[in-house]
């Protein structure tokens, strides 16, 4: 596992969680009850409370959905409390394991657009579950259901064919993907569809509906492994990184944020 600090430029500032979903890495490490403390963020605008988002996490911490995140975190990482801690007094703004990034949300500095909450990326994992069945999932720093703009997110898989592709964005040079699993999340939050596209043939295939959940800032999708065959790498050794954007396929302007910054990380096996 690993931790990075990048600089900061602005001042943080404190605030009690008041039932949002804000940097939900650390509402997912503790069960419940849980330490709805004091939580760094960026603040930028008013903070919306998104009871969905809450559910959401309060489920997996309880069995339901999502609950193999939560195993995964309190398998890998050894003392939570330092972590938490760690974000809590702006010494880490980035953690990564394997199958999860958890981070402070921002804006990555070549975006161009609105920044909305939901652009702004505070986790994001990829767990291979039983059945060759993976499991892709994020939060953000605020819902989807703020207005009629349709968000799309990304979650860039490299198969093994990634190097040979080159990186996607210049910019970012170590996100190297051979397939895209992409969500896009209608206006409103009401209505949203996936794709998953094979960058080295250039097929897509549709993701059912069924197989997608969103709820406030939370985005979870289940893609059988038959639709990202091998490009040299077995399942269990892909990569992933995720970015958000309102405009796809605009290049790097039009993408909010990244998780993790640069970087592709492994798997995490459920």
């Amino acid at each position: 596992m690993s931790a990075a600090t990048p600089r900061r430029s602005r001042r943080l500032d404190f605030e009690p969680l008041e039932g949002r979903a804000l940097l939900s890495h650390a509402v997912v490490a503790f069960p419940a009850p849980m330490r709805m403390t004091a939580l760094v963020t960026r603040q930028h605008r008013t903070v919306k409370t998104d009871p969905a988002g809450v559910a959401a996490i309060l489920s997996a911490l309880g069995g339901g959905p999502g609950s193999e995140f939560v195993s995964l975190i309190r398998r890998e990482v050894g003392t939570l409390s330092a972590v938490i801690a760690g974000f809590e007094s702006g010494r880490i703004t980035q953690y990564t394991i394997a199958g999860l990034v958890a981070k402070i949300p921002n804006w990555q500095p070549a975006y161009t657009g609105i920044p909305y909450d939901r652009m702004a990326l505070t986790l994001a994992g990829v767990i291979l579950l039983k059945g060759n069945t993976l499991e892709l999932g994020a939060i953000t720093r605020g819902p989807f259901a703020e207005d009629n703009a349709t968000t799309t997110l990304v979650f860039a898989i490299n198969r093994g064919g990634g190097s040979s592709l080159g990186p996607y964005f210049a910019a970012r040079p170590s996100i190297t993907p051979d397939a895209l699993v992409t969500i896009a999340v209608g206006p409103y939050g009401r209505t949203y569809s996936g794709t998953v596209t094979d960058l080295t043939t250039g097929a897509i295939q549709k993701i059912s509906s069924q197989n997608i959940l969103v709820a406030g800032p939370v985005v979870r999708v289940y893609v059988s492994g038959s639709l990202l065959p091998s490009r040299g790498f077995s399942i269990a050794h892909d990569r992933f990184a995720a970015w958000t954007s309102l405009v796809p396929n605009h290049g790097i302007a039009s993408v909010g944020s990244f998780a993790p910054e640069n970087a592709m990380i492994p798997l995490g096996i459920g």
